[in-house]
């Protein structure tokens, strides 16, 4: 480990980078935190600890340039602050060896003890009647051209062949009104969102409501989240169990319905306490110029859970897309860089790690009765990144003050909520392909078919 003498005190260049690191984001991700995860103690004159490492990829992945751009980012201000160290920093080479050599479960660690840590600090916070509010969905990635990722993660099949670049599928399960990610699944393509789902439903807790879109309502999904004693409200396609008995709700509503579901033996026998059928809600509507909807839900009590507040409450899962713009964009996930499968897997951990951190942040910020995804991402980050010179050179005692003013200013970056306005999608107005010479219809109706009714 490099020492240097400043007056009468000796600092390590490890401890710098502790003390000295991006500090805002270190009120949350301590030098305590990282020691209890990794407590390796690494060898003479070692520079990049795991901690160091992290950081690193840290900033590459708050910034827009290459690797080498942010090892050298992150040294300008080591450097300030003790001119001894050397001028050239750290190789790049030398930090891609030091991130080879950390193992994948302390990236993994790291970030289930972030998760957790959000949880006992926020835990009541951002619900909708006293239930977290979750959103499942995926999203896949174009990864580096490279004959080792080409093996692992085959491409698309679709008109390019083997041709196309490798992809990954990334499924996360994310709040919806903290746009926390809780947890997640990086996959080849040959994995389905559906296989992937299931896997992150024992991370939901009793209480939890669920929200998907039309990919993943099934049988065995509907099982799992109720053996967690959590509820769901799914987006229905519209040939899947339109066609069973339909038995009336206590509201009378000709648009909404109880069905019996008959759950298969292999389910019966796996979720032996949910018996031999599920008995679900289906709600019917119809936006202004759309085709009929439908949603399933396992909210059975139409007082508590009336269809005028549940119609519009699904329509809150778009928030997960906006989610994946950020992860793609703001925190480069759509920019990996590294050749391996494990490489891959620890940079989309560091960077849905810092997504927690700048959530955390952000919900520290959001004054009640507001939400964390209220406030503006991508501002937040700038915020965060533009506050970490005044902390550098700042005395410790105003730090707490800096803090303060930057949550402030995060809090006046609200959202703008502009009512009406439309954002249309390719299969809104066009036939959708469904494969071996089948489409389904456009989502939108011509116009001569339009209509007024519109229940929410």
């Amino acid at each position: 480990m490099v020492s240097v003498t400043i007056g009468q005190t000796e600092l390590s260049a490890t401890e710098v980078f502790r003390a000295h690191g991006l500090t805002p984001f270190r009120q949350i991700l301590t030098p305590q935190c990282f020691q209890h995860i990794h407590p390796v103690t690494p060898p003479p004159k070692t520079i990049l600890v795991a901690e160091v490492v992290f950081w690193l990829m840290a900033t590459v992945a708050l910034g827009d340039g290459a690797m080498a751009g942010g090892v050298l980012a992150f040294w300008a201000p080591l450097r300030a602050i003790l001119p001894q160290l050397p001028i050239a920093a750290v190789t790049e080479e030398a930090f891609c060896l030091a991130r080879k050599a950390l193992p994948v479960r302390f990236f993994l660690v790291l970030f289930a003890d972030l998760v957790d840590r959000f949880i006992q600090r926020f835990g009541d916070s951002f619900r909708w009647k006293k239930r977290r509010l979750l959103g499942l969905d995926g999203m896949d990635e174009v990864l580096p051209r490279h004959p080792h990722l080409q093996a692992i993660f085959p491409p698309q099949t679709n008109q390019h062949g083997p041709a196309g670049p490798p992809q990954a599928r990334l499924v996360g399960l994310v709040g919806l009104n903290d746009g926390v990610c809780y947890a997640f699944r990086w996959t080849p393509l040959t994995v389905s969102e559906q296989s992937s789902a299931r896997r992150l439903l024992r991370f939901l807790h009793p209480g939890d409501l669920l929200l998907a879109d039309r990919n993943f309502p099934d049988l065995e999904t509907f099982a799992g989240v109720l053996d967690r004693s959590a509820d769901f409200l799914f987006h229905l396609p519209a040939n899947r169990f339109l066609q069973r008995h339909r038995t009336p709700t206590p509201s009378s509503r000709a648009d909404e319905w109880y069905v019996d579901l008959e759950l298969p033996e292999p389910l019966q026998q796996r979720y032996p306490k949910l018996g031999p059928t599920l008995r679900l809600r289906i709600l019917q509507y119809q936006l202004p110029g759309f085709r009929p909807s439908w949603l399933i839900t396992s909210l059975l009590d139409t007082a508590e859970f009336s269809y005028e507040e549940l119609v519009p409450l699904y329509h809150r899962r778009w928030a997960q897309e906006t989610f994946h713009r950020e992860w793609k964009y703001t925190l480069q996930v759509s920019n990996l860089r590294s050749h391996t499968a494990s490489g891959l897997l620890k940079e989309v951990l560091v960077q849905l790690t810092l997504n927690n951190v700048i959530r955390w942040i952000m919900a520290e910020a959001a004054p009640p009765p507001t939400h964390p995804v209220e406030l503006k991402f991508l501002e937040a980050k700038r915020l965060i990144l533009a506050q970490v010179p005044a902390m550098l050179a700042a005395p410790a005692f105003l730090l707490g003050e800096l803090y303060r003013q930057m949550l402030a200013e995060i809090a006046r970056e609200r959202i703008l909520v502009r009512p009406g306005r439309s954002y249309p999608r390719r299969w809104d107005a066009q036939s959708r392909p469904k494969g071996h010479g089948k489409t389904a219809p456009p989502a939108r109706l011509p116009a001569t078919q339009e209509t007024t009714h519109a229940p929410i």
